[in-house]
């Protein structure tokens, strides 16, 4: 094991609206954090791209920037590594050059060749708990490469995720890695691998060509910084790269919930909720088992909402403009101020209800065509009803997933958040009060950054495997306790919010796809 004293680790969180980089030392004390926004291109409706070259510059600012900041030696720097957003999909030649944008995680495109998966009845969708697979994942992304970009997608040398790509540029060492393979492109481990059948029934068997062959471990050792990669980031040649994952699993790893039982609820742009189990669970509304992709020997199930915190972005963008003098003059930011006038409207909002499926459904109904609504709207209705409509919304969907977990056998005791919303009293208490579970908040917000680090110094040799660094440098703040009659109230809401989707899902959908026409 390395000597602890003066050395540090970086972390690298690339996600959906900007790259971060985290510098720590060995015991999880935060040294800087630098970050640098990130462009969405939204072609058409449901579409999301970004550039990989705006991606590399950016990581060059924001890596330069944080060690400027820090004040350390770059030779200080053991060891790195990183998270990003899956299943963000890139086709690119062999040197990591890109064919076109990289289509974001977000982006619902192939929806159609998702219900042609979905269809197929192949026992590989045991993975998606027998249900709908999302228009987000790898195989129906390849499948609308393959049929709609087919000029692009026969010049491909490689068809990878961003965690990939981003390993390449950093290392020229082509590797895929098993947390993103077993949840977002069905690999399993434990079932013989790559289901070469499905992915040939599917038309894309070629696809297994194109994907990077080594296969990694989260906190393996990927490479070394290679002279053009040390020079975009400002460190000396030769330092250590582990290999990283997706952004809300190296999220896991950042606030300690990697042990069996542990449920992780990862906030930000979207909500993710997993829970570790050494159990195999295939249950529909719930995804996974994913075989060994988080530690050898643990398995992950999972349930996700594709919009949430971009749900309060968008509110806050479009109709809260004119607060920002105000919380400029109280020192506060606009979501303190938003709360200052929220806290006191009753549970329920007034009766004003939000669906939160903004970009589609991704669990437990995984349906890519259905979009928000909010229903309640009166001549009384004030822009602080709104908000909080938006967070109980938010809160409902999540709350819909935990009882597909408890369906299925796993009972959470308690939650550790992390992301965004850990950041905001009032929307945790409101998760807390609706599904009646306290919220464990971790000392470190920021999961997945610091969640690569500590895969860095694993990689780096500091710690022997992913358990010992975290009970090293992972602390934890306080609990969010429900408050009981809140959730009485919330239950109500609750009852009706898992009737909208049976009620209206035809509807909607109908209403997406006149849109598209």
């Amino acid at each position: 094991m390395l000597k602890l004293s003066k050395k540090y680790v970086m972390g690298i969180d690339y996600g959906t609206n900007g790259v971060r980089v985290g510098i720590f030392d060995l015991q999880g004390k935060e040294i800087v954090f630098s970050t640098e926004d990130l462009e969405t291109v939204i072609p058409h409706n449901g579409w999301a791209e970004q550039s990989t070259i705006d991606w590399w510059q950016a990581l060059g600012k924001v890596s330069k920037n944080a060690i400027k900041k820090a004040g350390i030696a770059p030779e200080d720097i053991i060891a790195l590594s990183y998270d990003v957003t899956s299943c963000t999909v890139i086709a690119c030649d062999r040197s990591g050059n890109q064919l076109m944008n990289a289509i974001l995680w977000m982006d619902l495109r192939a929806t159609k060749q998702a219900a042609r998966v979905s269809a197929s009845g192949d026992p590989t969708l045991r993975i998606t708990g027998y249900g709908k697979v999302s228009p987000e994942w790898m195989l129906p992304k390849a499948m609308w490469l393959k049929e709609k970009a087919t000029d692009v997608y026969n010049k491909a040398d490689i068809i990878c995720e961003a965690a990939d790509w981003l390993g390449y540029k950093l290392t020229n060492n082509w590797a895929c890695n098993i947390n993103n393979i077993s949840i977002r492109w069905f690999y399993d481990e434990n079932n013989g691998g790559w289901p070469v059948d499905f992915y040939n029934r599917m038309g894309v068997g070629d696809v297994l060509q194109k994907f990077p062959q080594k296969i990694n471990r989260l906190g393996d050792k990927l490479g070394t910084l290679t002279p053009a990669a040390a020079a975009n980031l400002g460190l000396p040649e030769g330092t250590i790269v582990g290999q990283g994952g997706v952004d809300a699993n190296v999220g896991m790893i950042g606030i300690g919930a990697i042990h069996n039982n542990d449920t992780a609820l990862i906030t930000g742009t979207s909500h993710l909720l997993f829970a570790v189990t050494k159990n195999n669970v295939n249950k529909r509304g719930v995804w996974g088992t994913y075989s060994n992709s988080l530690t050898r020997g643990l398995n992950l199930v999972e349930g996700g909402q594709v919009s949430t915190g971009s749900i309060t972005k968008w509110f806050v963008k479009n109709m809260c403009k004119d607060l920002y003098p105000e919380a400029k003059k109280q020192g506060i930011s606009i979501y303190d101020l938003l709360n200052k006038s929220a806290q006191d409207i009753a549970p329920g909002s007034d009766g004003l209800m939000m669906t939160d499926f903004w970009q589609g459904n991704r669990s437990p109904y995984t349906d890519g065509n259905i979009r928000g609504m909010m229903y309640g709207l009166s001549l009384r209705t004030t822009r602080a009803n709104i908000y909080r409509a938006i967070m109980e919304g938010t809160s409902y969907g999540t709350y819909n997933i935990i009882q597909s977990f408890q369906e299925s056998g796993f009972a959470p005791k308690s939650i550790i958040i992390c992301g965004g919303a850990a950041y905001n009293d009032l929307f945790m208490q409101i998760h807390a009060d609706v599904a009646n579970i306290p919220l464990k908040v971790p000392t470190q917000l920021e999961a997945p950054c610091i969640g690569s680090a500590i895969i860095a110094a694993v990689a780096g040799g500091a710690y022997k495997d992913l358990f010992e660094a975290t009970d090293a440098m992972v602390t934890y703040d306080r609990v969010i306790n429900p408050i009981p009659e809140n959730h009485e109230k919330y239950q109500k809401y609750y009852e009706l919010y898992k009737q909208i989707y049976p009620l209206y899902s035809t509807w909607m959908n109908k209403v997406t796809e006149l849109a598209q026409e």
